[in-house]
């Protein structure tokens, strides 16, 4: 069975992780850094790398987001306010494998389509959905229909989308299947599957589901997800 990447989201505000910043139940904390290795130790392949001051625009993380793809052994997906092209350049002057474009940069679709052509295999596409619809969470920006958005982006030749219903992100009540489903079936691109997972169950119905990852944020911090059994899930 084809493996199933698992991603740990670091989100990271005024240069502090907020996933377990004053969140006394979290056995991870620490710097940015400190939370690397954590999950580092714990035998994790990649780190969902999120700058939310970049993607609520409430200030810059650039120079430490730049110096932690820099100085970690592991494959950084890098997500956060990358509209246009001054934060993409930013985003490429990064070591990050992968660089998510945000839902909202979906407004101007000749530049999205411009910058996948350029850089086929670095950059992939946030699809933040709610009932089908586009709609950029850091920003609140309403692009428009999944559907019509998602086959001009098969046509430019995505591949890479990170996919997540925002009516369950965050809840750990278990991803939108339905949607990763949907969209799976009408993209040959890769699917990254974003929020929601609850319990190493989630992971399981992912994996035979032929997805290319998941990231996993809350579940770890809060949850009681055991990081060593959810790897072992998606790469055993």
């Amino acid at each position: 069975m084809k493996q199933l990447q698992l991603l740990p989201a670091i989100d990271i505000a005024s240069g502090q992780v907020i996933q377990s910043k004053n969140l006394s139940t979290s056995n991870i904390s620490g710097t940015p850094q400190q939370v690397i290795d954590y999950f580092v130790s714990k035998g994790t392949k990649w780190i969902h790398l999120v700058d939310l001051d970049a993607a609520y625009s409430t200030g810059d993380n650039s120079d430490l987001i730049k110096n932690l793809t820099t100085a970690n052994d592991v494959e950084i997906q890098l997500s956060g306010g990358i509209i246009n092209q001054a934060s993409l350049s930013n985003a490429l002057e990064t070591k990050a494998k992968w660089i998510n474009l945000s839902t909202g940069a979906l407004t101007d679709m000749d530049w999205v389509k411009e910058t996948l052509n350029l850089y086929p295999d670095r950059v992939c596409v946030s699809l933040d959905v709610v009932d089908e619809r586009l709609i950029a969470r850091g920003s609140g920006i309403v692009v428009g229909d999944l559907w019509k958005h998602l086959e001009e982006l098969n046509k430019s030749g995505c591949k890479r989308f990170v996919v997540t219903d925002n009516k369950t992100d965050g809840k750990m009540m278990g991803p939108n299947f339905d949607l990763l489903a949907k969209v799976s079936a009408q993209s040959g691109a890769a699917i990254i599957a974003s929020g929601g997972v609850s319990d190493l169950s989630d992971l399981v119905k992912l994996r035979q589901m032929g997805l290319e990852g998941v990231i996993v944020g809350k579940a770890l911090y809060e949850g009681g997800l055991d990081l060593t059994a959810a790897l072992e899930i998606c790469y055993q």
